[in-house]
């Protein structure tokens, strides 16, 4: 049946006046939604300077309509009573409408947290060009789960940093009831690094470029603050490990798959057993000769050592055999072989650390 033009005329009117009610309506609840975001963030500000952190920015805007509730920050500069210190150019933090324990964060122009480590000025640093970041809260309003990449990403003290990677990505969740013994995981963390840059203070027998380093681990028993020798010392005496349940390398001729346990001995320097598969293995024994990270003698011995210690196996993406890996009196054994020293760890002091000055309240733009 065909309707007549009054119809068809009423009908189109219908549907244009439901259209625009509904826009109107919903656009009226993202706007009280984007009211109360804004309060959730500003709180957050207030709260944190009232305990000393120092928060700044230079400009912020509220967007995101229909589906999300967005503010952009310019220039935002966040530093906490510990000296731990974040800036980046722009970031746009956003989330769903009424649901303000997942959070989502994007970056540019780059983006930097610096981390003190010792009197002296040292400091771990964590920055790359871009990247993203998600946070779910708890029902208390503490983070669970935190997710984070980046690109041009820069690890370790400058200017000689502990790796450059073209990406990084990782991880960090907290378990839904604290650890009661060093038997329960307190933080389970995972990382993948692809196009590695060494630096030229560490030499390697497989170069200064790593393809690929990934890692999923999990940290048992209540997670101390690494850089505080004596949280450190408290969380070793109580048996606290570092189990790593993948480890995976791809470095020039080495390519390796490993899991085990890591720790601190009495003088907290590190110590673990892994059990491992190497693939390449000649070309990995002929590196370590090559570069002098085994002396020639030794190839005998080492030989030896691999065909009793060793059998084959046959990973998923590559062939090899399967080597104990050890970390004890400051260097990596493969079977009973020294075949690497590192430096022994010097832990700082306390770091007496005066709280961040309180910046005076930003304007905030409506």
């Amino acid at each position: 049946m065909v309707l007549p033009p009054l119809a068809i005329r009423r009908t189109l009117i219908a549907v244009t006046v439901f259209l625009l009610a509904t826009s109107i309506l919903w656009w009226s609840l993202w706007s009280i939604a984007a009211g109360r975001y804004r309060g959730v963030i500003d709180g957050w500000i207030e709260s944190g300077r009232a305990a000393g952190y120092q928060i700044d920015y230079t400009d912020r805007k509220l967007f995101g309509f229909p589906r999300h509730v967005i503010l952009r920050f310019t220039n935002l500069h966040w530093r906490n009573a510990d000296g731990i210190d974040f800036h980046t150019g722009d970031i746009d933090i956003g989330a769903t409408p009424w649901e303000w324990q997942e959070f989502n964060a994007k970056f540019k122009n780059y983006a930097e947290i610096n981390t003190p480590l010792d009197q002296d000025g040292h400091s771990l640093i964590l920055a790359g060009n871009e990247g993203s970041a998600h946070v779910t809260l708890n029902e208390d309003g503490y983070w669970k789960l935190s997710r984070m990449s980046l690109s041009g990403a820069k690890v370790g003290r400058a200017p000689d940093y502990l790796f450059l990677a073209e990406k990084l990505k990782f991880s960090a969740e907290k378990p839904d009831e604290l650890p009661k013994s060093h038997k329960d995981t307190g933080l389970t963390l995972t990382g993948q690094a692809d196009n590695v840059a060494l630096p030229a203070s560490m030499p390697s027998p497989f170069g200064f470029g790593m393809k690929n380093l990934t890692m999923d681990l999990r940290v048992m028993g209540d997670v101390p603050d690494f850089r505080k020798k004596s949280s450190v010392e408290t969380w070793n005496k109580d048996s606290g490990v570092v189990e790593f349940d993948n480890l995976h390398m791809d470095w020039g001729s080495l390519i390796l798959t490993a899991k085990g346990t890591m720790g601190f001995d009495d003088e907290l320097q590190p110590e673990g057993a892994f059990s491992s598969a190497i693939g390449n293995q000649e070309q990995v024994l002929k590196a370590l000769m090559d570069n002098g990270f085994i002396a020639a003698r030794q190839e005998e011995m080492l030989n030896s050592a691999l065909s009793l210690f060793a059998k084959p196996s046959k990973n998923d993406d590559f062939e090899g055999v399967e080597v104990p890996i050890a970390v004890q009196l400051g260097g990596l054994f493969l079977g009973p072989v020294k075949v690497y020293s590192f430096p022994e760890i010097v832990w700082p002091e306390a770091i007496p650390v005066s709280p961040a000055p309180v910046s005076p309240p930003a304007a905030a733009p409506p």
